[in-house]
């Protein structure tokens, strides 16, 4: 006990004298990196602006800190208000002064302007025929979802104004829907089509989303999501029935959940993660144990790639692959071989630039990170893209390597609006992109890809939610003349 003592004494005078002696520099970093750190990756300074930094990410640092602040406070709903008042800390976790200096770091180191790297050559796009589709609705494209349902050889487009529209391969529309909310996800069987409903659209920390039925909406299968973006189903302990994994974005709260079936339409929740932003997930046995793992993407803040290795039971070992700064605006992510190694590698898309740091960013694009045989994973390359948002990983030439399909929901529509769509072709030595003029039709916020007309190569679908916030107007009123809802990329490897 006494050494235990003596040791704990030598330790605070080490500290008293390291915080006695420190500048008051030292102090502001030691400060920052204690506190921004502890939960989320460390945030250098020179990620963003000094104006971005003072208004923008310091207010809602504070809020998030424990800080009240009436402002902040009376832009949330009243159904919001108490779920996200209850997620918040007590009372402040540091000092006003403490807090102060955090602030004065990052203003004292930031930039006064990001300086941001060449936008990179593109060459015209010539695999693909390019086609537009417009919908019904009279208002600019809101759409939420489009998914190729190739057992059935139909199309499926949702929009944020809780309308479903059924085409058939040939893009012919054969039905329509009204439904509760907007739709975020479907999955397909033999014998039926889900819905992931994801209640509101908007952010938002209400439990509103739900999984139905296309022919049987009155009766979920699940119910209570908290804004639900993605779904997947597996059999997570193989007793033969089909559990689901739930991307609960939420906002301020959230979580990745597990739903395990228990028989008789009843589930049980195991919550896996219990913070916002899981964005979407890749189920695979990554360990070989004969279970699948579960790999996420979780966003809004503590940004990083988790595999969550299924050891029975609805038990899961949790293994943090990638952590990023939580201004990146991680988007999306796919596990994939690139390099034939037998071993995933993850193509990660980072540019949401909807938040609180609304600028462009030089690190916004699509990253390679290569597996080292052991789920170890180094960044091996980097394609810059402002916004990119989503991905679609796949041998679309056929010459036995990935190409990659990536669509950016924030580009520079003021000079590069083509760029809403990227078309990456893998030549063996590197990546050759190719655009297409009409790629700046639209805002696109998501994308399909599948053999939609069933010649045996990937067509893709990009689906347009024209926000007008930061759209020029020129390209905006050519927006609600053509009102482009989908954007038709049909391969013509196999020929036209």
């Amino acid at each position: 006990m006494r050494y235990h003592f003596i040791s704990a004494c030598i330790a605070c005078i080490g500290i008293l004298y390291i915080t006695g002696c420190e500048s008051t520099h030292q102090k502001e970093e030691r400060l920052a990196k204690q506190y921004c750190a502890s939960c989320h990756a460390f945030p250098e300074p020179g990620l963003l602006t000094k104006k971005i930094w003072h208004y923008d990410i310091m207010p809602q640092m504070a809020f998030r800190m424990g800080f009240e602040d009436m402002k902040l406070i009376m832009q949330l709903s009243d159904e919001d208000r108490n779920i996200v008042l209850q997620s918040l800390p007590d009372k402040p976790m540091l000092s006003q002064e403490e807090f102060d200096a955090i602030r004065h770091y990052y203003e004292r180191l930031a930039p006064d302007s990001l300086t941001l790297p060449p936008v990179p050559a593109t060459q015209p796009l010539t695999q693909f025929d390019v086609t537009t589709l417009q919908l019904p609705e009279k208002t600019l494209p809101f759409v939420t979802l489009v998914k190729a349902d190739t057992l059935h050889q139909n199309i499926y487009i949702g929009t944020r104004l809780s309308k479903l529209y059924t085409f058939s391969d040939k893009f012919v529309l054969k039905d329509s829907l009204k439904l509760e909310s907007p739709l975020s996800d479907m999955i397909f069987y033999p014998d039926s089509t889900m819905m992931l409903f994801m209640g509101m659209m908007d952010p938002n920390d209400l439990s509103k989303g739900k999984l139905a039925s296309l022919h049987n909406q009155q009766r979920p299968v699940l119910e209570g999501l908290q804004r639900p973006v993605h779904i997947q189903q597996t059999d997570l302990n193989n007793d033969g029935l089909t559990d689901y994994i739930v991307c609960g974005f939420g906002n301020y709260t959230g979580a990745l959940q597990a739903y395990e079936n228990l028989g008789n339409n009843r589930y049980k929740k195991h919550t896996l993660i219990q913070t916002p932003g899981a964005r979407n997930t890749v189920i695979e046995d990554i360990d070989h144990n004969g279970l699948p793992d579960i790999t996420v993407l979780m966003t809004q803040g503590d940004e990083r790639i988790i595999m969550l290795l299924n050891q029975g039971g609805f038990d899961f070992r949790v293994n943090t692959v990638l952590r990023f700064p939580p201004v990146y605006g991680s988007a999306y992510f796919e596990l994939v071989d690139f390099n034939g190694d037998g071993k995933k590698d993850i193509v990660y898309i980072n540019g949401d630039n909807a938040d609180y740091s609304i600028t462009f960013k030089p690190y916004h694009g699509i990253r390679i990170f290569q597996n080292d045989g052991t789920n170890h994973f180094e960044e091996t390359w980097f394609y810059p893209l402002y916004g990119a948002f989503q991905s679609r990983t796949a041998d679309y030439d056929q010459d036995g390597d990935l190409d990659i399909a990536a669509i950016s929901f924030f580009p520079d529509f003021v000079q590069h609006p083509e760029n809403g769509f990227i078309y990456l072709e893998n030549t063996g030595k590197g990546f050759t992109a190719y655009t297409t003029p009409l790629a700046g039709s639209g805002k696109w916020i998501t994308l399909d890809a599948a053999d939609i007309d069933q010649d045996h190569d990937i067509d893709i679908l990009l689906g347009a939610l024209d926000f007008e916030f930061k759209v020029p107007p020129p390209l905006l009123k050519q927006w609600h003349t053509d009102r482009t809802s989908v954007l038709v990329l049909k391969n013509t490897l196999h020929g036209k």
